[in-house]
């Protein structure tokens, strides 16, 4: 039988996914519409296409979709304007990011204009997603030790990560160097690049890693290495015993 909280968890996956996967589906039968109306037309613009369909309550129905999709965000860029202005209250925040990102959205350029410096960033730190998911999951799986930095400290006491991961360093400008002109100098869609990165990401980074460790450049000074989270839960299981022992 299936755990409440594993149920719990399951329902916001289940309502994103489905969810989503409705949404595309309508919006690709919406799109057909407006070709069908205007074989010309070929824009994907919401608001138009909506109020193709929904007439002026269409219309309506798009605004109000897209400020709640976008509340996570929008809630998230009022905690950061709140770090600039600390004395400023969440609420006052949010509600400000709120209005300015309503005002942007009324102008097409400049909302396109944002989604290709998005997209770029996403090509620069989307690498880093790699990197993560590679060293918890794949790097024990293939022989490697996972989180380089803490594993290759002098200190046994110092948690601190203060060591370059040079795989990960070198794998990331490669990338770059590949990715980026590939988005900016080329017909391909700057929305696609980003599946390039991904793939040459996740396959330089081990085989850099394997390199380094098989020319001697890294060097695990630990017998053991294991993650902090690990070793945390180590330390507090001792101290039980210690105290039942007492």
């Amino acid at each position: 039988m299936l755990q409440l909280p594993l149920f719990i968890a399951y329902l916001p996956a289940g309502g994103m996914y489905i969810g989503h996967y409705f949404a595309w589906i309508v919006a690709g039968c919406m799109y057909a519409v407006q070709l069908q109306e205007d074989p010309t037309k070929t824009s994907v613009a919401p608001g138009p296409i909506a109020q193709l369909c929904g007439g002026n309550f269409g219309l309506f129905i798009i605004i109000i979709a897209g400020w709640s999709t976008a509340n996570p965000i929008i809630y998230s860029s009022g905690l950061g304007l709140q770090h600039i202005f600390p004395s400023m209250k969440a609420w006052l925040s949010t509600i400000i990011v709120g209005l300015l990102a309503t005002a942007a959205a009324c102008f097409p350029a400049l909302t396109n204009g944002i989604m290709v410096f998005l997209t770029l960033a996403g090509i620069i730190l989307c690498p880093m997603g790699v990197f993560l998911f590679t060293d918890h999951f794949i790097f024990p799986r293939v022989g490697l030790s996972s989180e380089l930095s803490y594993n290759l400290c002098d200190d046994e006491e110092d948690d601190k990560c203060n060591v370059n991961n040079w795989p990960a360093i070198w794998t990331w400008f490669a990338v770059e160097v590949i990715s980026l002109p590939v988005a900016l100098l080329t017909s391909v869609s700057s929305y696609f690049t980003p599946i390039i990165t991904l793939c040459f990401s996740f396959v330089s980074y081990i085989g850099l890693t394997k390199l380094w460790v098989s020319k001697g450049w890294i060097v695990y000074e630990k017998d053991e290495p294991q993650s902090s989270l690990t070793s945390i839960v180590e330390e507090e299981e001792t101290l039980e015993e210690e105290e039942q022992e007492v």
